[in-house]
């Protein structure tokens, strides 16, 4: 008699067993597909990437849009995967959008073609609200990208505008035992302020993205929309010296410690509708820098110039 109570029991336990193994196949296998086509289509130098759209469909909301002006969204797409790993030859792709009811969108073009020389692309969606929208209202657009040349592969965001004001944002991922932290900087502001006259343009005049797209790389460089400030202890913190966006950097300050000299601030341009991730080794991996935080502390120290 308990010989078969036992027995009853293994074939309970395995029947269950089975059950859950047959409700987990298919997302097993769906997982072990895409992970199979991905490492496939990198073996044949197919790389079509993008600053804000994933295969995962990129989520950002941005907090503090005006709600009355046009608000323009860049993307832009790549075909590399690092200095060394780049597609030999163009690539096509198609574009495509939903917007909410509350906004009209327009595309800057419908297709888009990533040349092998260059391995970038761009193109913008402009929003444009079509009713009277309060502080707090909400426009959702999603963006897809979808790849013609070589393999199919699509790329997708959803950008959610809340009504509110323009400014500046930043906040840091973390968590203990982790080796490094992620500092995120988020520019919501939808315009570029003239820093140094040109063509007619005057010392603090304002222009809206889709001008500053249009200007020279010289004109553009005579302008600005966000320029910040970083400080930081290196004793506790030390920057990431092989992140893109140090490349731009300038007045580079450092400290020495036990004769070594280490950064410890910089200042950034930071463009318009953008934000820019920089990473940094903790010297203490215990700690948990995450911010914001109850205790309302940053161990970067970011202001506005």
């Amino acid at each position: 008699m308990q010989k078969n109570k036992y027995k009853k029991r293994q074939i309970i336990i395995l029947f269950a067993l089975l059950i859950c193994f047959i409700s987990l196949a298919p997302a097993l296998a769906r997982y072990i597909t895409e992970n199979i086509s991905d490492f496939f289509i990198r073996s044949k130098e197919f790389y079509f990437y993008s600053d804000k759209l994933s295969e995962n469909l990129s989520i950002y909301q941005i907090d503090n849009w005006s709600g009355v002006d046009d608000y323009t969204i860049v993307i832009n797409m790549n075909s590399y995967e690092n200095n060394l790993k780049t597609t030999s030859y163009d690539i096509d792709y198609d574009i495509s959008y939903k917007c909410s009811s509350n906004a009209i969108c327009q595309l800057s073009k419908q297709t888009g073609s990533i040349s092998a020389s260059r391995m970038s692309d761009t193109f913008t969606v402009t929003v444009t609200p079509n009713t009277t929208l309060n502080t707090g209202d909400r426009v959702i657009v999603e963006i897809t990208a979808t790849s013609k040349t070589g393999y199919t592969k699509t790329l997708e965001g959803r950008f959610t505008l809340v009504v509110g004001k323009e400014n500046l944002s930043y906040e840091i991922t973390d968590s203990s035992q982790s080796p490094y932290m992620e500092l995120r900087i988020t520019n919501t502001m939808s315009y570029y302020i003239v820093q140094t006259a040109f063509d007619g343009k005057a010392v603090g005049d304002k222009i809206d993205v889709d001008e500053y797209l249009s200007l020279s790389d010289e004109n553009k460089a005579r302008c600005y929309s966000s320029i910040v400030s970083l400080q930081f202890n290196p004793q506790e913190v030390l920057l990431d010296m092989t992140n893109e966006t140090f490349k731009n950097a300038t007045n580079v300050q450092t400290t020495t410690i036990d004769g070594i000299a280490y950064i410890s601030g910089f200042t950034l341009s930071i463009d318009a509708i953008s934000s820019v991730n920089i990473r940094f080794y903790k010297t203490d991996v215990t700690q948990d820098y995450t911010y914001p935080n109850a205790a309302n502390n940053s161990k970067i120290q970011i202001t506005s110039i």
